[in-house]
């Protein structure tokens, strides 16, 4: 990798992590923040997939330092995590509908895989298959703040690459061959 891509990289990094510091520590509604397009994005942008993911990792623990840790944090970043896995898929210049698709299929794994972790807990919800649809049930109107947050991030993320022709990192996107 060429000196001017990696500094573009580090400075894609580096904004991408001010940005999740800036949107976790600063009032927002519930789960109204650019952590899931960050995740995307960053899945599709840079080419060394570990770098996307603790690009993510390092957005949150940076603010969960200031916000203070919690019980699920161990799975809001493994979740994270596949949110950017499905950015894996994506690159920088993917079609609209395909990056709409992965948004509201990374929105659905966060959600399923975190309420999931919350009823496991076992304090909220009672340990039965009634108490995992009240976990779930309960949880649509963060669900729906964080579907509305990652479509309009993810959307600004990736149109202000496009527009600013930010070389892409990864030029190709992961391919699963059948």
């Amino acid at each position: 990798m060429e000196m001017k891509s990696q500094k573009i990289e580090i400075l894609v990094a580096i904004s991408l992590i001010g940005f999740i510091v800036l949107s976790r520590l600063t009032a927002h509604f519930w789960n109204f923040t650019v952590v899931g397009g960050v995740a995307l994005f960053a899945g599709a942008y840079f080419s060394r997939k570990y770098f996307a993911v603790a690009t993510v990792f390092a957005g949150l623990l940076i603010s969960d330092f200031v916000i203070g840790f919690y019980d699920q944090m161990f799975e809001v970043y493994f979740a994270y995590a596949i949110v950017s896995a499905v950015g894996f898929f994506l690159t920088v210049k993917s079609p609209r509908t395909k990056t709409f698709g992965a948004t509201l299929l990374g929105a659905c794994l966060f959600f399923l895989i975190t309420n999931f972790a919350v009823w496991m807990n076992g304090v909220l919800y009672p340990l039965t298959f009634d108490g995992l649809i009240q976990s779930y049930t309960m949880a649509i109107p963060f669900f729906r703040n964080q579907l509305i947050s990652d479509i309009i991030f993810t959307v600004a993320l990736f149109e202000v690459a496009k527009a600013i022709k930010l070389p892409s990192a990864a030029p190709e996107a992961v391919r699963i061959k059948f």
